[in-house]
């Protein structure tokens, strides 16, 4: 994706298209409520304490005892993530919201395409230009990396994604510090809004 280039009579100098302004801010959306329901989910930590072996190998019964007991504690505490009622846990919101985030990842890419962008704004210079357009394509690729890493480690329920996913939302967050970083002066922020 180099440069911008002015896409029809609603993308102008001044911003983007409207469809382009609601993909970018939905897609805002969804990924601020992926974000805070799994950090939700982390806040009570793993239910296996440090340490424990869950492998199935010879345990005494107290032992066995103690591990059903457990189990059932998180159980019980997943239960008390059922937000929205009907059998939606926390866990499953993350899932559906990831989802929703892979579909927007793979749409918006798609969308300029066919949509096109404005002319680069006036108020950057070439190196913020440069900045822009790699966080860009950074983020709109992590947009697709993060969840599915995340559906990978949730459907294969192999914990060899999870580097993955982890090392994903860090440069998720560095691209999103360097995005706004150039995006968030009002000269600049007024093209989307």
């Amino acid at each position: 994706m180099s440069a911008p280039t002015a896409a029809g009579p609603e993308a102008g100098v001044r911003g983007y298209r409207t469809s382009q302004k609601v993909l970018h801010w939905v897609t805002v959306l969804a990924v601020a409520a992926q974000l805070t329901v799994g950090y939700l989910l982390d806040l009570d930590g793993d239910c296996d304490p440090p340490g424990e072996d869950r492998s199935g190998g010879d345990t005494s019964d107290v032992e066995e005892e103690r591990l059903d007991r457990l189990e059932e504690q998180c159980e019980a505490h997943a239960d008390d993530y059922d937000l929205l009622g009907g059998g939606f846990d926390l866990a499953e919101v993350h899932l559906l919201l990831g989802v929703t985030v892979l579909a927007l990842g793979v749409v918006r890419p798609l969308w300029r395409r066919v949509a096109g962008l404005p002319p680069w704004s006036e108020h950057l210079s070439d190196g913020q230009r440069r900045l822009v357009g790699r966080t860009e394509r950074a983020l709109l690729a992590l947009l697709v990396v993060v969840p599915l890493s995340g559906i990978l480690l949730v459907a294969t329920g192999d914990d060899a994604w999870l580097p993955l996913h982890v090392g994903a939302h860090v440069a998720f967050f560095v691209a999103l510090a360097a995005h706004l970083s150039t995006n968030l002066r009002p000269a600049i922020l007024r093209r989307m809004l």
